[in-house]
Formats: structure tokens, sequence, C-alpha cells
């Protein structure tokens, strides 16, 4: 009988971790579409697919898009204060670099102003089952991954995503 119970435990706890595993994929970074091998700065601009994959299972995550283009990223974003988030956190080869997480609103769940009926403005919060969070970023070349993190008030931070790049 206890074994039984700690094999159906192990395969239990098996079956969790699956539906928890996050997503990865590689992008060449000199084979993005605009990308100038000759220019000193580029900006990355990247458009990824959000699915909901149910409760209680992480999101699931695909790039959709990329390009690229000459310029410095000037590092202006609008504040996010809603608690569901898009956390993208770059990862350097050199570990004591450390990058700058950037948050977005969660494409999944959005808060919307909303007018009534008498004229007032409103907050209502939206969901949808799929989402493309579009962003930005500088490209380093030091760089070697991007992960994304998706906040919700329920699960925490979850990691749903790594991007390797390849340079």
């Amino acid at each position: 009988m206890p074994r039984t119970f700690y094999n159906l435990l192990l395969l239990l706890i098996g079956l969790h971790l699956m539906h928890c595993k996050s997503g990865q994929s590689v992008l060449n970074v000199s084979d993005i579409s605009g990308y100038d091998k000759n220019g000193k700065d580029h900006i990355i601009f990247l458009n990824f697919k959000i699915r909901d994959q149910g409760r209680g299972r992480n999101e699931k995550v695909t790039l959709v898009n990329a390009t690229s283009g000459n310029g410095r990223f000037k590092g202006l974003m609008a504040p996010v204060h809603y608690p569901y988030q898009i956390h993208v956190v770059p990862r350097y080869n050199n570990t004591s670099q450390l990058g700058t997480e950037l948050i977005f609103e969660h494409p999944l769940f959005r808060s919307v102003e909303v007018a009534s009926q008498n004229g007032t403005m409103s907050q209502s919060s939206l969901t949808a089952s799929e989402g493309i969070l579009s962003m930005r970023m500088q490209e380093d070349r030091a760089m070697e991954s991007i992960e994304l993190y998706s906040i919700t008030p329920d699960r925490g931070k979850v990691k749903i995503y790594t991007l390797h790049l390849k340079q």
C-alpha cells in the first residue's frame, strides 16, 4: 500500500511539472528582417502570441515576428499598475551584467476605461484567451536570452518563455 501511494504521488508530481514547463526557442539575431550588419546600434522589435492554456496551466508563448531597425532605444515606457503583468528579463553571458526588467500589461488580462450610460468613466477588467505582446529593446551582443514571466495575483511570478539569442 505505501509503495503504491508513493508511485501515485510521483506520477502526479510528474504530470503537474509537465504542465508548468516554460516554452523556449532560438532566434538568430543577424537573420532578423531589417537587421543591418554594418549598423552600430540596433533596436529589436518582437511580437509574441500568448495563449491561455486553461486554469492552473502556464500560458503558451510563440514568437510570431521579429524585425530590427538602426538606432538607440530611449527606454521610455508607461508604468503598469494593473496586477496582471508580463516581465521581460534580458540575460547576459557575463553574469555580473544585470539587465533592466521591462514590465508590460498582460495581453490576456487588461484594464480598460469604459463609459457608462450617464457619461462617467470607470475601469473594467477584460480577459482574453489569446493576445499579442509587442515589445522593443536595444540589441546587445552580450545578451544571450530573454525570459518572459507572467505575473498574476493567484499564481505570482511564473516563467513562461525563454528566447535564446544567437549572435
